[in-house]
């Protein structure tokens, strides 16, 4: 990380020269003959406060301020609307903060410098057939990212891929097959590298023509990573699941399903466990257009951490950080019951204010409390502690000024349960955020 000084010279300079410039700069797009050039940009800019916990884990002594810069700078070329090759760079670093990159060993989530995060080939359709691949570095996400998604909120990103995918493209389905390993994100390297001892193979299939929105998918994960060299394998993992939504009233009301069913091996112990999500959204027909959605989350747990049993759901490869599992991104889809409230309004056509309420639980009071990253935070193996884990209350407001830039701004406030009072220091913990995004199409 930098020095203060420099943090507070140029940091600044770079956001309002930004910030004016992007009034009157255009993403440049060229075409020669048949082939068509299109350089885009995107800078993002946002202040973050943390209050009773921090980047890595809830600690109620924790206090942290971090000043995020991601730019991101691509390059695709097309033919006939056909994309077929695409190159994007991303420079972000984290300023502030009193994290380096050494408190990340694996992967770092505020820092990458310069570094190419997608390069990819690709060719749809061949010769009108519906076939197509994708092969290089890419973001891969679908549906409402749940399962599969980027997680682009956190400065690095927390999924690219390294992959190869065959596409197929037909009036009744379309489906991606792919197999791939995805990146791990350090200052010093130049060029990202994916995570070692790990392949993934993912089958996604989106089916047509139904009377509702219904994907289906399969995922094959295997972790070669030895543990206490006794070469112990660590995980096979097979995913199954689905994502439905069906409009019961056009426009104004619709519910949604998503399940994922899990078997495997894990450390030699067989491998049982679930995902899902239900929810239902009101679009009340009024000025503002007020919308409210009621959602349930559950991801199962480990009731005896003693048998041969491994029941802890690992989320398979969902977006992390896009407000599933309340804004301070203190829970993850694990061993958890999460019962959810979102309300959004639009006082204007640029404005639009969100409200969310989450109330949390442990699935399996003996399993553990579960970080993002799949890490536990807490555990009583006794189960005495019991299961509730707290409550949260999250607002933002986003707020656009241009075609080019938007603001958003909020945060949220936890109120630790009694697990966690049980179980360890507890108190209030506080996150507040300031964000602008610029970009240039």
């Amino acid at each position: 990380m930098n020095s203060y000084k420099l943090h507070y010279v140029i940091i600044p300079f770079i956001f309002i020269l930004f910030l004016f410039s992007s009034y009157f700069i255009i993403a440049a797009e060229l075409k020669f003959n048949e082939i068509s050039l299109k350089l885009s940009s995107q800078l993002r800019m946002r202040y973050e406060h943390y209050d009773g916990y921090g980047l890595k884990k809830y600690d109620p002594e924790e206090e942290d301020n971090l000043l995020l810069e991601r730019i991101r700078i691509a390059l695709s070329f097309s033919k006939a609307k056909n994309e077929f090759l695409f190159i994007q760079l991303q420079d972000a670093h984290a300023f502030l903060t009193h994290y380096t990159d050494n408190d990340f060993p694996d992967s770092n989530p505020i820092e990458d410098n310069l570094d190419i995060r997608q390069f990819y080939l690709q060719w749809l359709n061949i010769k009108d057939s519906g076939i197509g691949f994708r092969i290089g570095r890419q973001e891969i996400s679908y549906g409402d990212q749940r399962l599969f998604g980027p997680g682009a909120w956190g400065n690095t990103g927390r999924y690219a891929w390294d992959a190869a995918m065959l596409k197929y493209n037909s009036k009744w389905i379309n489906n991606d097959l792919w197999v791939g390993k995805f990146l791990t994100y350090k200052s010093d390297n130049l060029i990202n590298k994916a995570v070692k001892d790990f392949i993934t193979i993912v089958d996604y299939a989106e089916l047509k023509y139904l009377p509702f929105k219904l994907d289906v998918f399969y995922a094959y994960k295997r972790d070669n990573k030895k543990e206490n060299n006794d070469g112990r394998k660590n995980l096979f993992l097979h995913s199954f699941g689905m994502q439905t939504e069906i409009n019961i009233i056009k426009d104004f009301t619709t519910i949604g399903f998503t399940f994922s069913y899990q078997n495997g091996s894990y450390k030699k112990m067989k491998v049982n466990a679930y995902g899902l999500n239900a929810k239902i959204n009101l679009k009340i027909p009024i000025k503002y257009e007020p919308r409210l959605t009621c959602q349930y989350t559950n991801g199962s747990g480990d009731e005896d951490p003693y048998d041969n049993k491994y029941q802890t759901f690992d989320g398979v490869y969902g977006g992390r950080d896009i407000y599933f599992y309340g804004y301070l991104n203190l829970f993850f889809w694990a061993n958890l019951k999460e019962y959810e409230i979102d309300f959004d309004i639009k006082p204007s056509q640029k404005m639009i204010f969100f409200a969310q309420y989450n109330y949390f639980q442990l699935n399996e009071a003996k399993d553990g409390w579960y970080s993002t990253s799949l890490k536990i935070n807490r555990r009583d193996v006794s189960g005495k502690a019991g299961v509730y884990l707290g409550k949260e209350i999250d607002m933002r407001l986003v707020i656009a000024l241009s075609k080019q830039i938007e603001i958003m701004l909020g945060g949220g406030r936890f109120y630790p349960g009694t697990f966690i009072k049980k179980t360890g220091p507890a108190a209030i913990a506080n996150w507040f955020f300031i964000q602008t995004t610029i970009k240039l199409f």
